[in-house]
């Protein structure tokens, strides 16, 4: 289709399909439920669903383009797809020019122990190199590194694989904010980001690490010291401004959990934290185990997609029983606790139960209920 270019011949030796999730079929799909890549797969494709249909209507007017594209129906959205899935699974992360697609070593397989590496030079060169120590004989296959510090729901998102052995431990959830708290809006306006938990662990001394930035917004309110003030400013632009303990921290908000630190409630803020992460990793694996597919894929799904959403299934399903684990030992208190919060109208009762043969023994009576 079109007019001829040097690319004409590379495109013509992209595969007609990737594996990745976005062009799985929808009972493919259906694998990921209660995977950290169910609502990644959703958002992605209703983004994709977008940019398609403003292409479309942008181009629609131009003559050559409208007879070319969208005359006959000739490209669809299941084109744009596999436009963004081979650009997404080839595209290199060059020091210099970024996201790239490099003809012939995009073409190169990945593993765990590379023969070769790829490096940009001043002249936004790209050169293939053999790696050092490492011997080629005639015939072998030349591999690269994809990536040894992308989570396996990452492979699979952009290359539609896992690798065990060069995937990290990690694992990366999307928060909401309660949602009957008066300040969620502001505080998704003033965080920035989509608001996220993330879960790793350490492969020097395999302890699980979690944090959440947003999660420490999210569990502070006007009694705790926040505060949000509309600024006019003299073009009469207004704008959003949120003040901790009376100090304008507008321009830190990512970094929540460091603001906090200082003050005399930091434990219970931390407690507050805690609680709510454990809560929504309780929640993730709790909707993994009640969508657990059949032992093998139906007629109507790929066995090659069967096996990866298998894979990552049981690689997220260890990390979050291991980041649930740890998380438990955090909340645990020298004695047995229930606290009860209220943020503004929300509710949230946090019951925390505590061996209490110790205490018994050193008190010789029950344990009294504490509330904060």
């Amino acid at each position: 289709m079109g007019v001829k270019s040097p690319w004409t011949e590379y495109l013509q030796f992209l595969p007609e399909t990737v594996l990745v999730p976005t062009l799985w079929t929808e009972d493919e799909r259906l694998l990921l439920l209660g995977t950290s890549l169910e609502a990644a797969v959703n958002a992605k494709i209703s983004a994709l669903d977008a940019e398609f249909g403003n292409v479309r209507e942008k181009s629609s007017d131009i003559v050559c383009w409208n007879d070319l594209l969208w005359e006959g129906g000739s490209v669809s959205f299941t084109d744009w797809i596999r436009l963004d899935a081979l650009y997404r699974s080839r595209c290199l992360e060059l020091p210099r020019s970024g996201e790239s697609m490099v003809p012939c070593i995009d073409m190169l397989n990945h593993s765990a122990a590379p023969s070769a590496y790829y490096e940009e030079n001043s002249s936004d060169e790209v050169a293939l190199l053999p790696r050092a120590g490492v011997a080629l004989s005639k015939g072998d296959e030349i591999t690269i590194s994809y990536g040894d510090a992308k989570s396996a729901a990452e492979m699979l998102f952009s290359y539609g694989f896992i690798d065990p052995g060069s995937t990290a431990d990690s694992l990366v959830l999307p928060l909401s904010p309660f949602p009957d708290d008066p300040l969620a809006k502001a505080k998704l306006v003033a965080f920035g980001q989509a608001p996220k938990i993330h879960v790793v662990r350490d492969n020097s001394d395999g302890v699980i690490r979690w944090r959440s930035e947003f999660a420490y917004l999210m569990c502070v309110n006007e009694e705790d010291g926040l505060e949000f003030r509309i600024l006019q400013q003299t073009d009469g632009d207004r704008q959003l401004c949120v003040f901790w303990q009376d100090e304008d921290v507008t321009d830190r908000t990512s970094g929540f959990e460091a603001l906090i630190r200082a003050h005399p409630m930091s434990a219970l803020f931390r407690l507050r934290v805690v609680t709510v992460v454990q809560q929504c990793l309780q929640g993730q694996r709790e909707r993994l185990e009640s969508s657990t597919p059949p032992d093998a894929p139906s007629s109507a799904q790929r066995e090659d997609c069967f096996k990866a959403a298998l894979l990552l299934r049981r690689v997220e399903t260890t990390i979050l029983e291991r980041a649930i684990e740890a998380l438990e030992e955090e909340v645990r208190l020298p004695a047995p606790v229930r606290l009860v919060w209220d943020v503004r109208r929300t509710t949230l009762a946090i019951c925390m139960q505590w061996i209490t043969d110790r205490v018994r023994r050193l008190t010789g009576s029950s344990c009294r209920e504490a509330r904060f």
